[in-house]
């Protein structure tokens, strides 16, 4: 992944990998198991059909989660980290930490 072509600060890089209300939400249900769309999209309450759709495509785009479809009827998708993914969980978790102090 090359998001720091036009030479911004990490932070910033961090930000739009991670950033809006939704994608830190995301990466800690996948951090704990494999899950189906609306099993993710119940998980989280509050998120739209159309805006999880959008930030997990970003989330795909930037390396964070892959997108497993099974060739059955009815098509089942399944969404997990990649390895990129499970790297910024420690972040989180002590993010987590950090805010309930």
């Amino acid at each position: 992944m090359s998001k720091n072509i036009n030479n911004e600060s990490p932070t910033t890089v961090a930000i739009k990998l991670i950033g809006g209300k939704w994608k830190l939400c995301i990466l800690w249900h996948l951090s704990q198991k494999k899950m189906r769309f609306g099993e993710l999209q119940r998980s989280i309450g509050g998120i739209t059909q159309q805006m999880l759709s959008k930030q997990l495509k970003e989330m795909a785009e930037d390396n964070l989660v892959n997108r497993k479809v099974y060739e059955v009827i009815p098509p089942k998708v399944e969404y997990s980290l990649t390895s990129y993914g499970k790297s910024g969980i420690p972040v989180l978790t002590n993010l987590c930490e950090w805010a309930n102090k």
